[in-house]
């Protein structure tokens, strides 16, 4: 608990001195890094909820946005936030799902915590930037967040402890322990394996991109570096759906950019051949785990045709009822209901929900299901529309918000990882950076520019842009 009171009280010292000396604009690449590096185990019971240190970066930015942030973007006051018609529907409809719920307090608690936490972050994101710079700053600091969280995991995977075992202990609807055919898999800072390695997906494209636009000597030797670390600990992982998000995002980024990202993305794979070729141990990780995915007298087996059983049971499980079909069992219930179903030719009772969509679907419905669907798919379309629209380079950062959205809601399908660790927070990020990047393109000019560090804090978040 000393730990956690010590984090929390850096975290307010630090974010309210770079508002208050700088602006609220310049805290964001602080606030986003603090999101993604600190576990959710850093957290203070209070009874009714525990107050994560995620909550508290919230609050403080929701706190200084309207007691000094307004003042500063007067001209983004007025401006209609993308999104609030569809936020607006989701919410009135998790009300309604939470009214009718079969656990009406965990769906209050839930409602209360992800729904508020993230349409906050989002608002205040929105509302905050105006500037480019700022943008990458932001990218840069969920790079540094997810190298420092690689260092960790590199400890972790050859001995060390995990240092989640220095935070609180929190309850889990998982057992680590329940997959015996893998080896050691790591997690740093991130409650599971594939939650960590979900987020290093993103953060590779977002290291590729940057390589791309920075010309400082050692912030390029820290992204390359801290691209071998994060490729060393998604392997480590040994998790296949954050393995397919970064074939499928090099694969994106290789076809669709435009720029010299295709020619890192080229040396990765060399490197990657070579790495197989002189460890074939590597060669024989993955392809156990490729093989043992379609074995069914194997964990890694059961796992892969458990998210399929899943989806079957929980639409069977909502078809029993019309007023369910439409609004569920409320937020949070999943793992009151007891859902039983099919799997692999037997009854099961389903004891974790392994896929985000099935979790909207049981818990909101068939109808809350599809206002999520279009609430997400939204910035999707819009940050594909820029890619496509905007001059080369900027259509880049556009392009790479595409491929980090479309890997996200690839990854929901196989983890509930929508609302369970940092990794919602990083996608509501993504999403409020979609949104305001076009609105921040008029008011910069096509010339090199040189991110400068405005107050002490800001140093890590600093480097330079090359020229159009």
């Amino acid at each position: 608990m000393v730990l956690v009171l010590l984090i929390d009280l850096i975290v307010i010292i630090a974010l309210t001195r770079v508002a208050i000396a700088s602006g609220l604009e310049a805290a964001l690449p602080l606030a986003a890094f603090i999101m993604v590096a600190v576990p959710l185990e850093s957290s203070i019971p209070l009874g009714f909820c525990e107050l994560t240190t995620q909550r508290l970066v919230i609050m403080i930015l929701l706190v200084l946005y309207l007691s000094v942030g307004r003042r500063q973007l007067e001209s983004n006051v007025e401006m209609p936030m993308p999104l609030k018609f569809l936020i607006a529907v989701h919410i009135a409809w998790c009300a309604l799902s939470t009214a009718n719920s079969v656990e009406v307090v965990m769906s209050i608690k839930k409602a209360a915590s992800v729904i508020a936490e993230y349409y906050i972050l989002y608002f205040v994101y929105w509302k905050t930037l105006t500037r480019r710079e700022t943008i990458r700053r932001i990218l840069f600091a969920m790079v540094l967040a997810l190298i420092v969280c690689s260092s960790f995991g590199a400890f972790e995977a050859y001995g060390a402890d995990n240092v989640l075992e220095y935070f609180p202990k929190t309850g889990h609807h998982f057992d680590m322990n329940a997959e015996t055919d893998r080896e050691v898999r790591v997690q740093s800072t991130f409650d599971h394996p594939i939650l960590f390695g979900a987020a290093l997906s993103m953060a590779i494209t977002m290291d590729l991109y940057l390589l791309t636009v920075t010309e400082k000597r050692w912030t390029r030797r820290l992204l390359w570096i801290g691209l071998f670390l994060m490729f060393l600990n998604i392997y480590k992982t040994s998790s296949r759906g954050p393995w397919l998000d970064v074939i499928l995002s090099c694969l994106l980024l290789a076809l669709l950019s435009r720029g010299k990202i295709r020619r890192y993305i080229f040396a990765i794979i060399l490197l990657s051949v070579a790495a197989v070729i002189i460890r074939p141990g590597i060669w024989d990780t993955v392809k156990g785990i490729y093989d043992n995915s379609f074995d069914m007298n194997t964990s890694t087996g059961t796992s892969y045709q458990y998210r399929y059983a899943l989806q079957h049971a929980v639409r069977e499980k909502l078809l029993e009822t019309p007023s369910r079909a439409l609004w569920g069992y409320g937020l949070e219930t999943f793992y009151d209901l007891q859902l039983e179903g099919d799997f692999l030719g037997k009854p099961h009772l389903f004891l974790s929900c392994d896929s985000s969509w099935a979790e909207l679907m049981i818990e909101t419905g068939f109808v809350g299901l599809s206002v999520m669907i279009m609430l997400l798919f939204r910035p999707l379309w819009r940050a594909f529309r820029d890619s496509r629209k905007l001059p080369r380079p900027e259509g880049e950062l556009s392009l790479l918000f595409f491929v980090n959205l479309v890997v996200f809601y690839f990854q929901m399908y196989s983890v509930g990882m929508y609302s369970w660790g940092q990794n919602g927070y990083m996608l509501w990020i993504v999403i409020a950076m979609t949104f305001a990047y076009s609105r921040c393109l008029p008011e910069e000019e096509d010339t090199p520019m040189l991110l400068e560090a405005e107050s002490e804090e800001e140093v890590l978040f600093e480097y330079e842009v090359l020229p159009a």
